[in-house]
């Protein structure tokens, strides 16, 4: 990628006058197959180290990524997973020294009855010499945003609008969650933020993992970067509340070395919580949750833990239900009680451990309280429609 003021420009840019076409026996030419080789040879030999030797070591992000996508094959396995190059494709050569190339994956998810397959303009660079050892250094992204320190924004041209505002915006969304979670924004706690805006949903569920097919806005995972889905029209409305709750995530992370291992629905919770900073939703989501309640509609809380398991047929009680629960201990018990509480379960507590130490009740007292006062507000709702009439 080349330079131009904040932007770096990469793939148009060089393609259009900096890159050099090279002939398919160019010494980098085959550097680059050999790594697609490697990866694909890896694959088939279910080898994670041998992988993980094809990526680029000097970026922390990709690494973290690309480690949980090949972890997820022996998770969730899929069927004729092919990486490789585009053969009628050119291959070029850029001005730093690294070559583009389109790369191909392919492969069956066994529930789906087509396969699925897509094609991305991929990276690959050399470490030192042309001679020595060449790694896929990720997706070749047209445009970066560099210039705000902790920030880092990669898309393409087409999107270019969305990622100046993410740019402008992501410094004051991820302060303001911060200190909403009792973490100093200038402390040194937090991590870069990388935000990743992606063309299609196709590519950004496969960036993810092969496995995953659900309709997705927006993704985070510890130590990696904030995936989202590119619009046509994305204005400041709708991109602070999608990054508050990616941004959320990345934050939450930092209470402690295995919130992860949290329940799903208490991780969503507090993201949406995040996202709640950034748009007038309260009333809208507290009216849907009484009702459900009204209707006897909610679920245990134990469907909605596991990310990879009965939760994945309840979303929509994973988000809402778990935004209704932290929103409650908030309202009940203060935000410092509820960072306290999420600080425990970081550092491996159940939830009764968490809530015992934290609130001095255990996690099913906590959870009949925030149930009868989501009752309590359909008792109320019905006193005042029969004073009124």
């Amino acid at each position: 990628m080349r330079s131009v003021g904040a932007i770096l420009l990469g793939l148009c840019a060089a393609f259009a006058c900096a890159s050099v076409p090279l002939p398919n026996d160019a010494l980098e030419a085959q550097r680059v197959r050999q790594v697609v080789e490697t990866m694909q040879s890896a694959i088939d030999r279910q080898d994670p180290g041998a992988y993980m030797a094809m990526i680029d070591p000097s970026d922390p992000v990709l690494i973290t990524e690309h480690r949980a996508w090949f972890a997820d094959l022996d998770v969730s396995p899929v069927d004729d997973l092919r990486v490789e190059l585009d053969a009628q494709a050119q291959v070029v050569l850029d001005d730093d020294g690294s070559v583009i190339a389109p790369l191909v994956f392919s492969w069956q998810v066994p529930s789906e009855e087509k396969p699925r397959r897509y094609e991305m303009p991929a990276r690959f660079a050399p470490i030192g010499s042309t001679k020595g050892q060449w790694h896929f250094t990720g997706r070749a992204w047209e445009i970066a945003l560099l210039d705000t320190p902790g920030v880092r924004i990669y898309c393409d041209e087409v999107h270019h609008d969305i990622a100046q505002l993410a740019m402008e915006r992501v410094p004051a969304i991820r302060d303001a969650i911060a200190q909403d979670m009792g973490i100093d924004p200038n402390g040194g706690d937090l991590h870069e933020v990388v935000v990743k805006i992606y063309p299609k949903m196709r590519e950004l569920q496969a960036s993810i993992y092969p496995s995953y097919t659900a309709g997705i806005s927006g993704w985070n995972e510890p130590g990696e970067s904030i995936k989202i889905l590119g619009r046509d029209e994305m204005g400041q409305d709708r991109l602070d509340p999608l990054l508050a709750h990616e941004i959320g995530h990345a934050v939450s992370f930092e209470y402690g070395p295995v919130i992860n291992a949290a329940p799903w629905w208490s991780l969503e919770g507090v993201a949406e919580v995040a996202a709640g900073l950034f748009r007038d939703s309260w009333e809208r989501k507290n009216k849907r949750i009484v009702r459900l309640a009204e209707t006897d509609n909610l679920r245990r809380w134990e469907q909605l833990g596991d990310f990879k398991g009965e939760a994945v047929s309840h979303g929509m009680h994973v988000y809402l239900q778990g935004w209704s629960m932290i929103d409650y201990i908030d309202r009940t018990f203060g935000k410092d009680t509820r960072n306290a509480w999420f600080t425990r379960l970081g550092h491996g507590d159940t939830l009764d451990e968490a809530s015992t130490t934290v609130m001095a009740i255990p996690f099913e007292q906590l959870s009949d309280q925030w149930r009868r006062s989501l009752l309590e507000q359909v008792s109320d709702d019905e006193d005042q429609g029969a004073s009124g009439s």
